[in-house]
């Protein structure tokens, strides 16, 4: 068999991949997939050919009544500003159009058999309207009569216009609304509302975000969720693991002065020694040397007490004097052996923290 067979040729000896990792990457992972895809076709479509537009034009057609009036809130409906249009139909006809109070304008209209209410928005371009009656009955007082429309002090602000005329509402109140006379003889007249919307809804976002959120998911599909279980479980061990010896690793270095790992090091190294069996940790007791400290023993009593040993067993004073009286040059060369050994311990830990 040639070398370029053995490189192409699968492995026999390979795990192919299990039915549930197969559906996971082969058909939950596309699908969640083309839905992020979907979803961020469809937040850039709502951010650029379908984004709200700014400036909102509704109008309706007044017929068979002289006034109009709007119902509160309706002048703040989309935005704080608005712009009130009445075209009266004829160029020689005069219309006008006046802000005040609700209290107000229902008083006005009180006398009238019927008016037109406008009630809000039908649709985006066309404005929703009522029939309103009176609640009073009878003639109008000679107040009323006296007093011409654009001439009376119950509105906060009024325009008249032959043929047509605009008005500006800004920043009105909940209870300021818009009556528009049309004149006596009005036939077909319009009435027109103009926003400019300060803050555009932003539908472009949810889809953004959904779209980032499914992508998400299939990297996680394709990933994590395509392990089988027991290898989930093992990692997801591991990290907790890892994590409390990391949380744990400061407290240690604080208490004892130096890092965890080397206690470790040290307790795997003599568990290994434990297990290497009884007879080599007889002979490496046998070998350590025991430290003798000349300062805590009274050497007069120690020869005493050798002496009485001594004729008790039938051993005599100069071989217990030869085993217990410790020269200076003994103790100086014990030393330099305490030394030598305690150099050659802090050498082969850290050789041992080093490998670790």
């Amino acid at each position: 068999m040639s070398a370029e067979e053995q490189t192409t040729r699968p492995d026999k000896g390979a795990k192919r991949p299990s039915r549930h990792a197969k559906i996971m990457r082969g058909v939950v992972t596309p699908i969640f997939g083309l839905l992020a895809v979907a979803a961020v076709v469809l937040g850039y479509m709502n951010a650029t050919i379908w984004k709200p537009s700014a400036e909102i034009t509704a109008s309706a057609t007044m017929s068979g009544s002289r006034y109009a009036v709007t119902d509160p809130n309706v002048l703040t409906l989309l935005d704080q500003n608005a712009t009130i249009t009445v075209d009266s139909g004829s160029s020689q006809d005069e219309a006008c159009v006046a802000l005040g109070p609700a209290k107000d304008v229902a008083g006005w209209v009180a006398s009238e058999k019927s008016y037109t209410r406008i009630t809000g928005l039908a649709s985006w371009s066309e404005l929703s309207t009522q029939k309103g009656s009176s609640t009073s009955q009878g003639a109008p007082t000679s107040a009323d009569d006296a007093v011409s429309f654009k001439d009376s002090d119950m509105w906060t602000d009024v325009r008249c216009g032959t043929g047509s005329v605009s008005l500006e509402s800004k920043k009105t109140g909940a209870s300021t609304v818009a009556i528009v006379d049309l004149g006596e003889n009005a036939t077909n007249a319009k009435v027109q509302l103009h926003w400019v919307r300060s803050e555009v809804p932003d539908f472009a976002m949810p889809f953004y975000l959904s779209g980032g959120l499914l992508a998400i998911l299939a990297v996680l599909c394709a990933s994590v969720f395509a392990m089988p279980p027991h290898k989930r479980r093992k990692r997801m061990v591991e990290g907790m693991a890892s994590a409390v010896i990391e949380e744990e690793a400061p407290a240690s270095i604080a208490v004892s002065g130096k890092p965890d790992g080397a206690s470790r090091c040290n307790r795997r190294r003599h568990a290994t020694h434990q297990r290497s069996g009884h007879a080599s940790s007889q002979s490496e007791a046998t070998e350590t040397p025991v430290i003798i400290d000349p300062s805590s023993r009274n050497l007069v009593a120690d020869q005493q007490t050798g002496a009485e040993s001594g004729a008790e067993t039938g051993f005599s004073a100069g071989d217990n004097e030869s085993t217990s009286v410790i020269t200076p040059d003994e103790l100086q060369a014990y030393f330099s052996r305490l030394a030598q050994e305690v150099n050659t311990g802090d050498d082969s830990a850290d050789a041992g923290q080093e490998e670790s």
